[in-house]
């Protein structure tokens, strides 16, 4: 039993790191390019709101996921034109993303989903892989998720492959360590910039809507719950590497999935202190990695030509 609950968690783990894992991969790539977008958390809301009303118009999820990904990425491309081309502070333009996204979705899910309580959201099934999910331990651990989870995990490595042994991984990050450097060499700074934003931003989009069409089955106001906030976390802790990305992601996905199991061992406590145990994983990563943590030398700081 204690093995069944283990691996009952592990595999819980792993699709609740998922919607992190996403968020956290684009804002990697952003930030290494040195744009920074704490407005992680409006995208993925309303990425999660576009998976839901267009999975539901198209009759498939697919639908509602390309519809989350152009949506982030729209909103990704926001955020650029004001931190990247009109050098607005990157933050206060993050802030501004996370108002928007909460305004949007809400009012968007108010519009086309009032007096519709009982709608059925079609959602991505988990994979039948026969016998290798049949497996006991491994079954369930590895071979029963769903497929944007084996995504996630392949655009992780991917995404390391690029940024450390491609010559669009240079660019990238010389652009976030030395723009000035880059832009004697002929790279469009802005334009690399921008590129990533919009990367980030699809990404987070694609984070919400495993939120709400895989790990869930519809959407609520306000799901996202702070997951933008710890997916800009799991990229601090991770030293900006998108396979310690996908490690950290799966740590805060397995705290998430057992505080869940622990509050009906516990029924004298609040149930509100079990919620905030991710969150202070959170905080806790941040004050451990943040003095030791070596920071794209240009991050967040507008790059205007002499």
């Amino acid at each position: 039993m204690d093995l069944m609950l283990l691996t009952g968690l592990l595999a819980s783990g792993v699709r609740f790191a998922m919607p992190l894992l996403f968020a956290a991969l684009g804002e990697t790539m952003g930030q290494k390019s040195g744009v920074l977008n704490v407005g992680l958390e409006g995208i993925m809301l309303v990425g999660a709101f576009l998976a839901v009303a267009f999975s539901v118009a198209t009759g498939s999820p697919w639908g509602g996921l390309l519809a989350a990904t152009l949506g982030g990425a729209a909103m990704g491309l926001l955020h650029g034109f004001f931190a990247v081309r009109l050098k607005v502070d990157q933050i206060v333009s993050g802030l501004a993303l996370i108002l928007l996204g909460l305004g949007l979705s809400g009012f968007g899910y108010r519009l086309v989903f009032a007096g519709h309580q009982s709608i059925r959201v079609p959602g991505f099934e988990r994979l039948d892989l026969g016998p290798l999910s049949d497996l006991p331990v491994l079954g369930p651990l590895l071979f029963s998720h769903h497929l944007l989870a084996y995504v996630g995990i392949f655009m992780a490595v991917g995404l390391w492959w690029i940024l450390t042994r491609t010559g669009l991984g240079l660019t990238i990050r010389a652009v976030g360590e030395n723009p000035k450097a880059a832009d004697s060499v002929g790279i469009d700074v802005d334009k690399v910039r921008m590129r990533c934003s919009a990367f980030g931003g699809a990404m987070a989009g694609i984070g919400g809507a495993y939120l709400s069409t895989a790990q869930l089955a519809g959407f609520v106001e306000d799901m996202v719950a702070g997951r933008g906030f710890i997916a800009i976390a799991c990229v601090v802790f991770a030293r900006w590497n998108p396979l310690g990305v996908l490690a950290v992601a799966l740590i805060f996905g397995i705290a998430d999935a057992g505080q869940i199991r622990l509050q009906p061992f516990f029924p004298q406590i609040p149930y509100q202190f079990f919620i905030i145990l991710p969150y202070v994983l959170a905080l806790v990563a941040l004050a451990g990695s943040a003095k030791s943590a070596s920071l794209p030398a240009a991050l967040a700081q507008p790059y205007r030509k002499a």
